[in-house]
């Protein structure tokens, strides 16, 4: 998973005390939201990906590995370890970092502007600001050149997957297929993988969304929500239904 992943696992079990929810997640969010949702298990109602990131296998071509990337990984047998770059090592990621934040930040107002095509109002200062404020912290560069070192992620065709292990329940896939990050052509290549995926994930398309359509298209994808509540309210009394059964195997 990705590597905040843990964090809102560790924030649902423990703030929100294990009560039953719904993850939703933007671009890198939805990565972490399906992760998360994956090691949650019964806690998580539904899930809600809005132009996620994460590998997306095409379903009909994928074959599960002999042993799932989530084991493997556990067993120490999936990523080789970690080895330094030779003779630089830690300074040499820190120096990779420290080029890529040289590279994007002045041009952080011009990508805005790009991402938030469809809606111009939401690329304003603030957000700009609070980008770069992000961006300017001592350790922002040693963040992105330790991405180096991370173990390889689940794809989204194990992590959505209820038999491998991963979440089984209803998946509501908001797609602003006007997505300027990975272009309207790979967004409509995604929707359609995501609709071939398995029952119970449905697409929403939304040709005046980007690639946050949350944020360009908010009414559209309010009323989709509305519209999968029903699906996540079914799922959640059968898990209630399914906890009952096993209580009641058990006391006989």
């Amino acid at each position: 998973d990705l590597p905040r992943s843990p964090q809102v696992v560790d924030f649902a079990r423990e703030v929100m005390g294990g009560r039953p929810l719904v993850l939703c997640g933007n671009s890198i969010g939805g990565g972490l939201s399906a992760g998360a949702s994956a090691t949650l298990g019964e806690q998580v109602k539904g899930l809600i990906l809005c132009n996620t990131a994460g590998v997306l296998e095409e379903p009909a071509e994928y074959a599960a590995p002999r042993m799932l990337v989530r084991d493997a990984t556990l067993r120490g047998e999936h990523a080789a370890p970690f080895a330094p770059v030779p003779l630089f090592g830690q300074p040499a990621l820190d120096a990779f970092g420290a080029a890529i934040v040289a590279a994007l930040f002045p041009r952080v107002p011009a990508l805005l502007d790009g991402i938030y095509g469809d809606r111009p109002a939401n690329a304003d200062e603030a957000l700009a600001f609070a980008i770069a404020q992000g961006a300017s912290s001592p350790g922002a560069a040693n963040v992105i050149g330790s991405g180096q070192k991370l173990a390889t992620n689940r794809p989204l065709n194990e992590v959505l997957d209820g038999e491998a292990g991963g979440f089984g329940g209803p998946v509501l896939v908001p797609q602003g297929m006007n997505d300027k990050v990975s272009g309207p052509a790979r967004a409509s290549e995604r929707a359609d993988a995501f609709e071939r995926l398995r029952p119970g994930v449905k697409v929403c398309r939304l040709e005046a969304g980007g690639h946050c359509p949350q944020d360009d298209a908010p009414e559209a994808v309010a009323a989709a929500i509305l519209e999968f509540l029903p699906a996540v309210r079914e799922y959640a009394q059968g898990d209630t239904s399914r906890g009952r059964a096993a209580e009641s195997t058990v006391g006989a």
